[in-house]
C-alpha cells in the first residue's frame, strides 16, 4: 500500500471511489465537491498520508527557503509583533515566511497545516490548538515543525515556550503577600497548553497557601464584549479585591474597561496583575505588576531556532523556556489599603 509522498492521486481516487478529476477539484478547490464525497476524498487522504505536490521547492533558487507560520490569533498584539520581528530577522537570511491564523479554529489550522505541506515548506512553525497533536507528530517525521508558545510534551520538535507555570505561581503568591483572599482569575485560551499551565501554577499555589475553591472565581469569558462586560462588573463590585489575567490581550481589554470606568467619575478598588507585554505596562496609568513577555525575546531565539534547523535537518531536538520578567509596579495594592 503506498504511503506518504508514494501515494498518488490515482491511489487516492481509488481509495475514495471517486475519479481523478474529483479529487483533483479537491486539492485545488477549483470546483464544488459534494460534502460527502470531499469526506471520503479527506479520508483516504489521511490514510495515505498524502502530500499533494505542486513542485514548489523546484521552483525555488538554491538560495532560497520558506517556512509556514501558524499563529493562532494575530490580532493579538504579542503574535503580532513576534510575527513582525521574526519576519525582519529570517528575510536577512533569504528565509520567506507564509503567515497564516488559525484564529484558535482546529479545523483551520488542520486544513493550513495540509495547505502549508502542498506548498513544499522547508518547515513549519506553530503555536497549536492542541487539537492536530497526531497530524503535527505524523508531519514532523518528513518536514520540521517547530512548537512556539505552547508547550507540547508528546511531540518530539523543537519548541520555545515561557515558564507559565513558575510566573503564575510568581503572581499568585504576590497577590496572596499582599492580603488579598477573595480573587478573580481570567481564564486565557481554552485548550491552549500555556493556559492549563498558567492556571496549574494558579492552583498549586492557592492549596500550598491553604486556600480553596471558595477564595477565587474563574472568569472563563473569551471576545472581547463579554470580557470587557465581567471586567466592568468585577470593578464595580467589593468582595473580589484582586484580580489575575492571564494573556496581555485581555489585560488590554481590562485597562480599557477600567479606564472608561474612571472617565465616567467612577471608581475601583480592584487589585490587578497579569501577562503583558511592553504595550500593557505603558498604557496602564499606573505601575503595572505583572510577568512581561519581551517579544523580541521570543522573535530572537525563535529565528535562531528555525534558521539551526533548516541549517542542520539532523541536529538535536531544541526545547527553550523562556523565564519571563517579573515587575513589580502599584496595581496590587495590599489589601488593608482596599477595603
Amino acid at each position: 500500500m503506498p504511503q506518504n509522498n508514494k501515494a498518488t492521486i490515482k491511489d487516492i481516487a481509488k481509495y475514495a471511489d471517486v475519479s481523478i478529476a474529483t479529487v483533483s477539484r479537491y486539492i485545488n478547490q477549483n470546483g464544488k465537491v459534494h460534502t460527502s464525497t470531499a469526506a471520503r476524498i479527506q479520508n483516504a487522504i489521511e490514510h495515505f498520508g498524502y502530500i499533494p505536490n505542486d513542485n514548489a521547492r523546484a521552483l525555488r533558487s538554491k538560495n532560497e527557503r520558506i517556512i509556514g507560520l501558524i499563529l493562532p490569533d494575530i490580532s493579538n498584539s504579542f503574535f503580532a509583533k513576534v510575527f513582525k520581528l521574526l519576519e525582519q530577522l529570517l528575510f536577512k537570511e533569504k528565509i520567506f515566511v507564509l503567515l497564516c491564523n488559525s484564529n484558535e479554529d482546529s479545523q483551520k489550522e488542520r486544513e493550513y497545516l495540509y495547505r502549508l505541506l502542498q506548498k513544499r515548506v522547508d518547515a513549519i512553525v506553530i503555536a497549536p490548538t492542541g487539537a492536530n497533536d497526531s497530524l503535527i507528530k505524523n508531519i514532523n517525521q518528513s518536514t520540521p515543525v517547530i512548537i512556539f508558545d505552547r508547550k507540547q510534551e508528546d511531540i518530539c520538535a523543537d519548541q520555545l515556550f515561557a515558564n507559565d507555570e513558575y510566573s503564575s505561581s510568581i503572581l499568585t503568591n504576590h497577590i496572596l503577600d499582599c492580603g488579598h483572599r477573595h480573587i478573580a482569575y481570567a481564564l486565557g485560551v481554552p485548550n491552549s497548553n500555556a493556559t492549563k499551565s498558567r492556571y496549574c501554577g494558579f492552583i498549586k499555589t492557592m492549596e500550598e497557601r491553604g486556600l480553596s475553591s471558595s477564595n477565587y472565581t474563574l472568569i472563563h469569558a473569551q471576545n472581547e464584549i463579554s470580557c470587557r462586560k465581567e471586567f466592568h462588573n468585577l470593578l464595580l463590585q467589593d468582595y473580589i479585591s484582586a484580580v489575575i489575567i492571564t494573556s496581555p490581550k485581555k489585560l488590554n481589554w481590562f485597562l480599557i474597561e477600567r479606564n472608561q470606568i474612571y472617565l465616567k467619575g467612577l471608581k475601583s478598588k480592584l487589585s490587578f496583575v497579569g501577562y503583558a507585554t511592553q504595550n500593557e505596562f505603558d498604557i496602564c496609568d499606573i505601575p503595572l505588576t505583572g510577568m512581561l513577555q519581551k517579544e523580541e525575546l521570543y522573535a530572537k531565539n525563535l529565528a535562531k531556532m528555525i534558521i539551526d534547523r533548516l541549517d542542520k535537518p539532523d541536529s538535536k531536538r531544541k526545547v527553550i523556556e523562556l523565564k519571563l520578567s517579573f515587575q513589580q509596579g502599584k496595581s496590587a495594592l495590599n489589601s488593608s489599603l482596599v477595603i
